[in-house]
């Protein structure tokens, strides 16, 4: 059994993968952002793009979250 607390930042966590895995292009967004922030900081100026990867659309990770909300709630409800 898990507290109230503890069953909603499973169900947070859960919407955030969920919000991830479904926006198409979401988290090559955020790599690239980041990527891009850290060469501003190292370097003082951003450096061309380096042919990096994508990531696509990562569907798995909608289903993790959807299994992370399920397993809190089973946890939560289980006494």
């Amino acid at each position: 059994m898990i507290s109230f607390h503890q069953f909603m930042t499973g169900a947070l966590m859960g919407c955030i993968l969920i919000i991830i895995g479904s926006v198409p292009g979401l988290l090559d967004n955020w790599a690239e952002a980041l990527s891009n922030m850290a060469e501003t900081i190292l370097y003082r100026m951003p450096i061309a793009s380096r042919g990096r990867t994508e990531f696509g659309q990562q569907r798995w990770l909608a289903a993790v979250g959807m299994a992370l909300i399920a397993l809190a709630l089973f946890l939560y409800t289980s006494r």
